[in-house]
């Protein structure tokens, strides 16, 4: 992009940097105007349905009500942008996006983040049930689009609600219902395939459901089948080849027992496999020694992820609840990462040729399964003062457990002789001990209606917490100096506080104040390990403590019949951050680091979301983002950029046809004066802001027979996503793997019988 050009975006963003303010003050000047408006303008839009949301509290409350901020993506939502991944599931969300990572010579969607802090510092739900949790080399994307029917985000430190993890925000997953498709009595049957150019997906699926008296049941399936995701063809480099196909299967099984009962069965599951070429690890290496010429490197990635789960429900107005549900869950995810590589030893240098050839397999694995129940009680009461309560509480108990083996073997191709040593290195091993972690935990929240114009919400949790780590001799093999292993024992209190206040019957006012707290994992309380070539070791820390946030909350929040907004100023203090340090030299001069409480950072900003329907089928929403963090005192480079989103829904032909656009502002990278690359002393990649454009479209051919077509990035933008390239040098010869996509295409097709 030219100078001119630029300099319109910075002028644009320094115009979005004001607008808010004047959102405001243009809307409270013109509520009484809009409240006297036409009701026949916006056709049934006063007749519509208030979306109910159950993150914020635990219970149903209309996203009017809610107290602080929450985002959600609806089956709508998802089915029009024919999402299928991570990355796409969340493009729409302000102030939430998912970086990319590599590792191992894979590109990967890392994890989730909210409002600037993202990874393990978000709880990720699926029904209620933890999603696995990120590792190097495989991330968060575990989770299938085609199951969902929604998609809550709870922003800011959540631990009152839903425990360790939520020092940023909670993800909830809602799994589709039978109730969602069938009518009462009725069979529904559908098949769907679609095609995305940007990674050359296709994607075919079939769902079943059926809604009975007493019965309820659904039945879906879904097969990808990918190829790497492409670069913009102006990219200097091409990502390394992939093939891969996954798997995806919803069952659930709904059965009302009586009138106030019901028992549900739900699985789950889903299977991937990718194929992947490296060329990336083709090529002479000097260091460590000996020289080495890989001539082919080939990987194969495997993830396994299966969850049982079983629910009853059950209602009846007693003196302790109206309504309760007890769950058991049982969830695995077992991740294998297998390279195998063709290799040349030379071992009197390049210009002797070589002097061994060998063939080397390596399998990284990563398997977690966490299993427990829960029991939550939900109980209404109304007082003669006319004070309303809403009370949720209940109990939590899960078992975690976690381990990382690691297999490498090498053969020399004539002798036939095997090796496991590498540089030092002996496998197998085990990065961290073999863990388990159980979490037992009990909560109260109650949302008290004083009168009709004022709210409050009280929330408390109490969280007992165990890590146990189990060595063996594998693990023990990369502790070689058998150093302290941290047990942890320890419990947190997490509480929330808000209150919402009509100050007119169109504009609300709502604060809070919320903690949030990480306790510390398997893997930064027990990494151990010595890498000889780099003369550098990783040691446990059996004094770490748990990370905690607390974050305040203020915001105005208003409606007419046309246009609904809301505007959030937020404040949030992190303390106790895990992070590696240097701590100390070993006897032999090796480096030693390892996780301690290092920072404390505070990130603050304000999110604005708007939406005006202009009629029964035409409406815009706009969401801006903009955030500011400190880091020890410092300026935090590592926040987003400002966002603005901008979307417009019009039906042109009534239900038959259905066109989204959506636009995407992106500010420039923030400001980075320290140094950056590996060697910390490279210049920082600096990162122009960009704007995108989409649009959808979606029409039903037959009363049976919808077609959906889609363009991303109309006008092929290059650019890169800040949080994906954040400490990267401006001269990392890999930059251009993290380039986005350019133009591409989509286009679905859908039978419902």
């Amino acid at each position: 992009m030219n100078r001119t050009a630029l300099s319109n975006e910075h002028k644009i963003f320094q115009f979005f940097h004001v607008l808010p303010a004047a959102i405001v003050i243009a809307l409270i000047l013109g509520l009484s105007n809009s409240a006297r408006a036409n009701s026949n303008d916006v056709g049934d839009n006063a007749n519509q349905i208030q979306e109910i949301v159950v993150i914020s509290s635990r219970v149903p409350v209309p996203m009017n009500e809610v107290i602080g901020s929450v985002g959600v993506i609806d089956r709508s939502d998802i089915d029009s942008r024919m999402v299928s991944d991570m990355a796409q599931l969340f493009a729409t969300q302000v102030g939430v996006s998912v970086d990319q990572r590599q590792a191992y010579s894979r590109m990967y969607n890392d994890g989730i983040m909210i409002r600037a802090l993202g990874g393990k510092r978000v709880n990720v739900l699926i029904d209620g049930v933890r999603v696995g949790d990120a590792y190097t080399g495989y991330g968060r994307d575990l989770v299938d689009p085609e199951l969902l029917k929604r998609v809550e985000i709870l922003k800011g430190p959540s631990s009152a609600l839903y425990g360790s993890d939520g020092l940023a925000g909670v993800v909830s997953y809602i799994t589709k219902d039978p109730e969602d498709f069938a009518a009462n009595g009725q069979l529904y049957t559908s098949i769907k395939t679609s095609f995305d150019s940007s990674s050359d997906r296709v994607k075919t699926g079939v769902t079943l459901a059926s809604s009975q008296d007493k019965l309820g049941w659904i039945l879906q399936a879904t097969r990808h089948d990918m190829e790497q995701s492409k670069l913009h063809d102006d990219a200097a480099l091409a990502p390394n080849p992939m093939e891969g196909d996954k798997t995806s299967v919803l069952a659930k099984l709904m059965y009302d027992l009586n009138d106030t009962s019901t028992l549900s069965l739900t699985i789950d599951m889903e299977r991937s496999e990718s194929d992947w070429y490296l060329p990336t690890d083709i090529g002479m290496s000097f260091f460590p020694s000996p020289i080495t010429n890989t001539s082919e490197s080939l990987g194969t990635d495997n993830t396994d992820r299966e969850r049982y789960s079983i629910t009853y429900e059950f209602s009846g107005e007693t003196a302790f609840f109206d309504y309760a549900n007890v769950s058991a869950f049982h969830q695995s995810t077992d991740q294998q990462q297998k390279t195998d590589k063709v290799k040349q030893i030379f071992g009197f240098g390049p210009m002797a040729g070589p002097t061994q050839f060998q063939t080397e397999a390596s399998n990284f694995e990563f398997n977690q399964s966490v299993e427990g129940m829960s029991i939550q009680f939900g109980k209404d009461l109304l007082l003669s003062s006319g004070i309303k309560h809403q009370m949720v509480y209940g109990l939590e108990y899960e078992k975690i457990e976690f381990e990382r083996p690691r297999y490498k073997t090498s053969i020399d191709v004539i002798t036939g002789s095997t090796s496991s040593i590498f540089g030092g290195d002996i496998y197998p091993n085990k990065t961290f001990p073999d863990t388990t972690t159980e979490r037992s935990a009990a909560y109260f929240s109650d949302r008290i209606e004083i009168n009709d114009h004022m709210s409050l919400v009280l929330g408390l949790r109490y969280d007992q917490y165990d890590l146990k780590p189990k060595p063996d001799p594998l693990f023990n093999v990369l502790n070689v100096a058998r150093n302290e292993l941290a047990f942890i024992d320890d419990s947190a209190f997490s509480g929330k506080f808000g209150i919402l206040y009509d100050l007119t019957d169109n504009l609300a006012i709502f604060a809070q104040y919320a903690e949030g707290f990480r306790s510390p994992d398997y893997e930064s309380a027990n990494l151990s390990f010595v890498n000889f070539a780099y003369y550098y070791s990783v040691a446990p820390n059996p004094n770490l403590e748990s990370e905690e946030s607390s974050g305040f909350e203020i915001g105005l929040r208003g409606g007419t019949e046309d246009i609904n907004w809301s505007m959030a100023f937020y404040d949030t203090d992190y303390e106790k951050f895990i992070e590696t340090d240097l701590t100390g030299l070993t006897s032999r001069g090796l480096a030693i680091y390892q996780y301690v409480n290092l920072d404390e950072v505070s990130i603050r900003g304000f999110e604005v979301e708007m939406k005006q329907s202009f009629s029964s089928n035409l409406s815009t929403t706009i969401g801006i983002n903009r955030n500011y963090g400190e880091k020890n005192g410092e300026k935090l480079t590592s926040i987003p950029p400002t966002e603005i989103l901008l979307a417009l829904d019009w039906q042109p032909l009534d239900d038959r046809l259905s066109i989204r656009a959506l636009a995407s502002m992106i500010d420039d990278g923030p400001g980075n004066k320290s140094n950056c690359g590996r060697s910390g002393r490279g210049a920082c990649l600096e990162v122009a802001g960009y704007t995108t454009l989409d649009i959808y479209a979606d029409y039903m051919i037959t009363r049976n027979l919808s077609a959906k077509v889609g363009v991303e990035n109309i006008t092929d933008r290059k650019y890169w996503d800040w949080i994906s390239v954040d400490g990267k040098s401006a001269d990392d010869p890999a930059i251009d793997l993290f380039l986005a996509s350019g133009r591409e295409f989509k286009a679905e097709l859908q039978y419902e019988f």
